[in-house]
């Protein structure tokens, strides 16, 4: 066990160290703060009601959670992969740790490592709403439930991806093809072109963000009557089966790929 939590800090402090991923974040987390929320933070009107609190705060949560994820995915490509590449796979394999833990360990470490950033950010607004007298006191909570429900799956959906596909894969094309995907299969509407967003298979959140917090934007495809809860925990099963599978697959292959160095 503390062998697996070892992993975990380490790929974590390794992660959260890097330039390029502070460089990132902030400067996609300053086009959030220019473009969306400067203006709210400067006008008396923009005050959020009581009434209001759910759906502010699951918007706010759901306007970082389009592109985040997406930043999320395209960082953490290469963290299994450089193991491999690296020659420190081969390493860990002389350790009593199992390959299925090792997965598991190198999965939450990316993970917490790109939720990190989001989270600050997503805390800094509702901060400085509430120093503003824009929003009450009980705005932390609803904050915090919407980061859970709408932004960690969507984090925990594409970094299992991200670590899995570029062992078979090269990086530069998983890149760009999920770049790709992100955009057609959560964001672009039905009506526009075929696409999966609409399905349980959506991994942005607008599950949650309708049948929760009762939020309809241009980019969350309203249905006739909304999402309801029982269809955005079975969206919530669907993703969560998705990563079970992503991380069955990527230790069936690296224990292949053990049995045949």
């Amino acid at each position: 066990m503390s062998q697996f939590f070892g992993v975990t800090r380490h790929e974590f402090n390794m992660s959260i160290r890097r330039p390029g991923l502070w460089i990132s974040y902030i400067l996609l987390g300053l086009f959030y703060l220019i473009t969306n929320l400067t203006p709210g933070l400067d006008a008396s009107e923009d005050v959020i009601l009581p009434d209001e609190v759910w759906y502010e705060a699951g918007h706010i949560v759901f306007m970082f959670n389009i592109f985040m994820p997406l930043l999320a995915g395209i960082l953490s490509a290469d963290r299994m992969q450089r193991d491999t590449r690296t020659g420190v796979r081969e390493l860990q394999c002389s350790t009593p740790l199992s390959t299925s833990a090792y997965i598991v360990a190198k999965y939450l470490g990316v993970l917490l490592t790109v939720l990190a950033p989001m989270f600050v950010l997503v805390l800094m607004v509702g901060t400085a709403l509430m120093a503003k007298g824009l929003a009450p006191l009980n705005f932390f909570g609803p904050l915090l439930l919407a980061f859970l429900s709408i932004a960690v799956p969507a984090h925990a959906f594409v970094v299992a991806f991200s670590l899995v596909c570029p062992l078979v894969m090269p990086l530069r094309v998983y890149q760009v093809l999920f770049t790709g995907y992100w955009f057609w299969g959560n964001l672009l509407s039905p009506k526009a072109f075929p696409t999966i967003s609409d399905t349980l298979l959506n991994a942005v959140g607008q599950y949650p963000l309708q049948a929760f917090f009762g939020v309809f934007t241009d980019s969350t495809h309203k249905v006739e009557g909304g999402f309801t809860p029982p269809e955005a925990v079975l969206n919530l099963i669907v993703l969560t089966a998705c990563i079970a599978v992503a991380l069955f697959a990527v230790n069936q292959y690296l224990c292949w790929q053990e049995r045949h160095l």
